[in-house]
């Protein structure tokens, strides 16, 4: 009898279909995007255009039966939209002029091209960092290609 309960609870812990992970952003979309439904805050989200504060996160659940990862927030943040990015408002001391344009924007290495700049969202308390390269800066330089506009370097924690 004790065996059969032994055997029994033994299969009951290890079966179970549900676990908390650590939250890497990079980590889930490698290993769960395809396969899994995500949700943030119980709203399914696309994880590979939305960009979150790590810190904000109180913990992310994998159910491994309904092919779920739901992720809960300590608090809810409204998320700011790619697309309506302002320079003068990303940094109101310096002297940028409204008719700059932003040819390009790069989030933690990955080029964001037009169709996904209007899906994209991020937390901005996510930004770890955020750098210009100007047109003037990078037409001086060794590149091969002459650019049109404004480079925007946005770094996540």
């Amino acid at each position: 009898m004790r065996i059969l309960l032994f055997l029994f609870l033994l299969i009951f812990t290890f079966g179970c279909a549900t676990r908390n992970i650590k939250y890497d952003r990079n980590k889930i979309l490698k290993k769960y995007s395809t396969e899994y439904k995500i949700f943030v805050d119980n709203q399914k989200i696309d994880l590979e255009n939305i960009y979150l504060d790590k810190d904000n996160i109180k913990n992310v659940r994998i159910d491994k039966r309904t092919k779920e990862l739901k992720i809960t927030q300590l608090k809810l943040t409204e998320l700011f939209e790619i697309k309506n990015l302002k320079l003068d408002s990303l940094f109101p001391n310096r002297n940028i002029t409204t008719e700059r344009k932003i040819d390009l924007i790069i989030i933690d290495g990955i080029p964001l091209n037009d169709s996904l700049k209007e899906k994209t969202k991020i937390d901005l308390n996510a930004i770890k960092s955020i750098l210009i390269l100007t047109q003037e800066k990078m037409n001086n330089s060794i590149f091969c290609k002459r650019q049109d506009g404004d480079l925007l370097l946005i770094t996540t924690k």
